[in-house]
């Protein structure tokens, strides 16, 4: 089932590529490297994550020194448990910025790659991990644009 799906797929892609007048792609990982508003994500992420393992540092030490107090068990569990219980939303909110980010930046590349193409009359934008040879490089036309 699962081949006969990838089959018709391949089917119908192959000679929409084949008709369209001209092929682009863009280099998503350069995009990834280079983008304005990657670098802004990063900066912006990693402060949260630091807030957040500082927390976590902390409440790990006051286990560690209950364990060398030798604590009992159970009151070990119930201190990891009250931890992670605290720092859930934390977690949560880290996960959820990192899904949005992702979700905006295929959407800001998507968005500028078919501006850029209806100017530059290319039907077609790839990623360039799929191409093995031709096409037009829209990387830098599209990374330029996204960080005005």
């Amino acid at each position: 089932m699962k081949q006969f799906f990838i089959f018709t797929l391949l089917a119908f892609m192959i000679p929409s590529v084949a008709i369209a007048s001209e092929v682009g792609f863009i280099d998503t990982a350069v995009i990834f490297q280079k983008a304005k508003f990657v670098t802004t994500f990063k900066e912006n992420f990693s402060e949260k994550e630091k807030d957040f393992n500082e927390i976590l540092e902390k409440k790990t030490k006051k286990i560690e020194k209950a364990i060398a107090k030798g604590t009992q068990e159970a009151e070990i569990r119930e201190m990891v448990q009250k931890r992670d219980e605290e720092l859930e939303p934390k977690k949560q909110e880290l996960m959820q910025y990192e899904m949005s980010f992702q979700q905006n930046f295929l959407l800001n590349v998507s968005t500028m790659a078919k501006k850029v193409a209806a100017e530059y009359d290319i039907d077609v934008v790839l990623d360039k991990q799929v191409v093995y040879y031709g096409g037009f490089d829209l990387t830098n036309i599209v990374l330029e644009r996204l960080n005005k």
